[in-house]
Formats: structure tokens, C-alpha cells, sequence
């Protein structure tokens, strides 16, 4: 029997400072099969990438289920929500979704993202945005609860993305999103990349803030529209400038990133693997903290401030 590890809260802060910082949180774990976490890019056949996946008997060891608390002047950010704490009951996934065929996710009721979020003294309400990553269940498994309690929540997508999932519930289904479990009438508001507002490599992204502090930029492979947040923020102790590159799944890890290696159940992966690449032109270019979401050294490259450096 897997033991979920306690909630991770690694905060760069303090309440009541303006500074623009961010916490990690976990809500509960999950292990996926092992050639999910990466495969090498020269395996380019997809229907074979994921036939390994399905046939491959070992499992990862605990992963985070990463959700980021962007504090900021003009309100608080969220990037993803999690995994629901319902998403092992009886009949939450409909019976044709693969997830039970490639992950095992152990969370409890107090690690879902409303909870969490009140232990921190923030409420839904408190929320001026939720940025989502994409739609994969654990990624955007909290959505109809955060909605429950904050109806007028600014909730952001990729249009790329929508337009793969949003009106396809079957493709989004097999795709491992849980559509039957969004909140009713779900419409997002699509991201709007600009040219306007480059950033290193990337040509394009979408200010979240007014101020620009925060933006998404495009990371597809993994899924159609996937997107990334850049964060200019501070160090809470230092003050020095900090920027943070916040993945989602457009990597699961910093070793991988490294290798250029993407995960192993995408249905692009010459696009996965170049969103990997930009990723590290970015920090060659400039220093910056990447934190992926399903990393378990996350809270500490976060908590030490430790600048990601490509190793090639």
C-alpha cells in the first residue's frame, strides 16, 4: 500500500509581501509506468511510444502532483489545480479512460486544492486568475471545485488546446482529460498570444498580469496547446530579481530536460522535443529556476533558488 506523503508548501514569502513569489503544493502523489517519464527521441513512432508504455511493468517512484501559488500585487495566480480527491471513487472516470491503465495517484481528501488553499489563508474568491497547463486530470481535477466556491473565476486555456479538447469529450477522454467531471457549461477564456510581447526564444505570449510579470508562453508535444508560465519574480530573502519557468508536463523533470527526452505517451513528440530545446535556450540565455510540476526535487530547487544550467 503506497503512503501518501504530506502536502509539499514551499514558499518563497511571506503573507503580506508584495514581492511577486511563488508555493508549491502537492495534491497527494502519483507513480506512472516508467517509459511514460520519458522516452528517447529517436523512438518517433507513436503507436510504439505508447505501446512501451502500457507493456512496461515497472512504475516510477512517488511523483508530485505539482499545482503553483503565484502571489502577486494584483491577486494570486494559480497554475493548474491537481487531481480531484474523488478521482479514485467508483465511477469518477468513465470506464473507456486509459488513466487507470498507466498511473496509480494516492491523495486524500484534505490534499485537494481548496483545502490546501485554506490552509494558506487564501480562498477561491481570493483568486484573480487560474492559468491551466491543459486539461489532464491531474492538472485541472479541482476545476468544478474551485468553481463551485468562485463561479466568476477567470479560468485560461490555450486556444490550440480547446480546439483539441474542449468540444471533442471522447478525444479528450482517450486523450486523459476527465471532460464529464468539468463544471457545467465550461468555457474558458483562451490565452492570446502576442508578438508584441516575446519572450527569449519564444516570439509570442500572453501577459496574464497587467504588468507582465506573468506569462504563458506555448509548449506543445505532450498535448495539443500546451502552455508554460514565465514568472518574473523575486527572491524573498535576497531580493535579487528571480525568473522561474514553470513546464507543467512539457517535461518531468530536470534530468530529462536535459536529455531532451519527452514523455513517453505523447502523440508529438518532434514538437514535445522541441519545446524541450526552447526551454533551454531560455536558460542559456538568462538565468532562470525551471520547476516541473511532477519533479519530487521541485521544492527544493525552488526553496535553494537553484538556476537550471543545460548541461550541452
Amino acid at each position: 500500500m503506497v503512503t501518501t506523503p504530506p502536502p509539499t508548501n514551499t514558499t518563497t514569502t511571506t503573507p503580506g509581501d508584495d514581492a511577486i513569489t511563488l508555493t508549491f503544493l502537492s495534491t497527494g502523489s502519483v507513480r506512472i509506468r516508467q517509459s511514460m517519464v520519458s522516452q528517447p527521441a529517436e523512438n518517433k513512432v507513436v503507436l510504439m511510444r505508447r505501446l512501451r508504455c502500457l507493456l512496461d511493468s515497472t512504475w516510477s517512484t512517488e511523483l508530485p502532483i505539482g499545482v503553483f501559488l503565484i502571489s502577486h500585487p494584483e491577486g494570486p495566480i494559480l497554475f493548474d489545480t491537481g487531481e480531484s480527491p474523488c478521482c479514485n471513487d467508483p465511477g469518477f472516470l468513465p470506464f473507456y479512460s486509459p488513466v487507470p491503465m498507466f498511473s496509480r495517484t494516492t491523495i486524500r481528501p484534505e490534499d485537494g486544492i481548496v483545502a490546501q488553499l485554506e490552509k494558506l489563508g487564501v480562498h477561491p474568491r481570493d483568486l484573480q486568475a487560474l492559468v491551466l497547463s491543459h486539461l489532464h486530470g491531474d492538472h485541472a481535477g479541482g476545476l468544478a471545485d474551485l468553481l463551485a466556491l468562485h463561479p466568476d473565476l477567470p479560468v485560461y486555456v490555450s486556444a490550440a488546446h480547446w480546439a483539441a479538447f474542449g468540444h471533442r469529450p471522447l478525444a479528450a477522454t482517450l486523450a486523459g482529460c476527465n471532460p464529464a467531471r468539468w463544471p457545467p457549461g465550461f468555457a474558458p477564456r483562451l490565452l492570446a498570444p502576442s508578438a508584441a510581447h516575446p519572450v527569449g526564444p519564444w516570439p509570442e505570449s500572453a501577459p496574464v498580469t497587467r504588468d507582465g510579470a506573468v506569462r504563458a508562453v506555448d509548449t506543445p508535444g505532450h498535448v495539443p496547446g500546451h502552455v508554460s508560465l514565465v514568472v518574473r519574480g523575486a527572491d524573498a530573502r535576497s531580493r535579487a530579481p528571480t525568473t522561474y519557468l514553470l513546464p507543467g508536463d512539457a517535461t518531468y523533470g530536470i534530468g530529462v530536460l536535459d536529455r531532451e527526452e519527452a514523455d513517453g505517451i505523447n502523440a508529438d513528440p518532434p514538437t514535445a522535443r522541441e519545446s524541450l530545446r526552447r526551454m533551454k535556450e531560455f536558460a542559456r540565455g538568462e538565468e532562470v529556476v525551471v520547476l516541473p510540476s511532477h519533479d519530487p526535487d521541485t521544492p527544493v530547487l525552488l526553496r535553494e533558488r537553484r538556476v537550471y544550467k543545460p548541461r550541452d
